[in-house]
């Protein structure tokens, strides 16, 4: 397994918390995502001056079933709305301070902005129920426009989102052929299904649930573009040693499959919110990852993992600007356990 986490580093940065007038793990979790920043970049001193929103656009060709109350018009739609800096996450960006990048690796029908990044692998995914979804090749054409995304970028810290109809269903059959459950312990109602809807998803889920499958043949023959994109977004984090924030469900079972492809790279992913689709509480329980954000989330589009921002902001205004137990000449806390 390959190491992408720097031990020193945490090592210091925890000194680091220990050293400041404040009673010891006061901040919590908060600090632990500190000293893992810290473990990621290798450096002590954490600087998140850069926000950087990367959303994975695709379309899926199981949205022409009943699987969501929507269809592939409005990925093309909701796209131009975040390229033009209209949609839920520019709003909360802008708060947080953070750039919103939208990025096409698989949409369907015509767009209209010119600030749409184009990475685009395919023009939608096949219907699963007829055939692949994708080519292997097609697959790892969107594993690598992930990947390339945050080679690229210069952020300190990049929150990982998606856009794209059906895309719940698509999770939902990737989390639970990699984790051996059945469609009852996955599904979800994505963005709002009414019984029949629900019912019928659950159906297609349970149909197409395969154990054991490996993890490149089982995107491939599933889907979509923007869940390829955004494992290879996370895969790039480990890479070039940038900390990536998850969302919700769909982002969270590309973490797992960042994970199954590289080993290791679980550690450099921070968990954002616990989200509300059943299949979110299972990946974190896999990944032993620790979401500090539980508010029933399922907005998407990187929404919740734009929420931690802020949250880091401030618990960095602590650790490089606190006052320290010896400026105080005060005894420190001690561990003792």
């Amino acid at each position: 397994m390959e190491k992408y986490i720097d031990n020193q580093a945490m090592q210091q940065a925890r000194k680091h918390w220990d050293s400041i007038a404040h009673p010891l793990h006061g901040l919590g979790a908060m600090e632990d995502i500190v000293v893992q920043i810290a473990g990621i970049t290798g450096n002590p001193e954490v600087n998140l001056a850069k926000k950087s929103v990367l959303i994975f656009c695709g379309d899926n060709g199981i949205s022409e079933t009943k699987v969501s109350q929507s269809d592939s018009t409005v990925t093309a739609m909701v796209a131009d709305e975040l390229a033009e800096g209209k949609s839920s996450v520019n709003k909360m960006a802008a708060v947080a301070g953070a750039s919103v990048k939208c990025i096409d690796v698989g949409i369907k029908d015509e767009t209209h902005s010119d600030k749409i990044i184009d990475r685009k692998v395919v023009h939608g995914t096949k219907n699963f129920l007829k055939e692949p979804a994708l080519t292997v090749d097609q697959a790892k054409k969107s594993i690598e426009a992930g990947t390339h995304e945050v080679k690229e970028t210069d952020a300190d810290i990049i929150a990982v989102g998606e856009m794209g109809i059906a895309d719940t269903t698509c999770a939902s059959i990737i989390t639970a052929s990699l984790l051996n459950l059945t469609a009852d312990q996955v599904t979800g109602r994505g963005a709002g299904l009414d019984n029949d809807g629900f019912l019928f998803k659950k159906s297609v889920i349970e149909s197409q649930i395969h154990h054991g499958e490996e993890p490149l043949e089982l995107l491939a023959r599933i889907g979509g573009t923007e869940i390829g994109a955004m494992t290879g977004a996370f895969i790039g984090g480990a890479l070039y040693h940038k900390p990536t924030v998850a969302d919700g469900a769909v982002s969270l079972t590309a973490a797992l499959l960042a994970e199954r492809l590289c080993p290791g790279v679980k550690d450099t992913i921070i968990a954002s919110n616990s989200g509300r689709e059943k299949m979110s509480g299972v990946i974190i329980e896999e990944l032993g990852l620790k979401p500090v954000i539980h508010a029933d989330i399922s907005l998407g589009e990187g929404t919740g993992a734009v929420m931690l921002f802020p949250l880091l902001d401030q618990t960095l205004a602590v650790y490089n600007g606190a006052h320290s137990f010896d400026g105080m000449k005060l005894e420190p806390y001690k561990r003792l356990n």
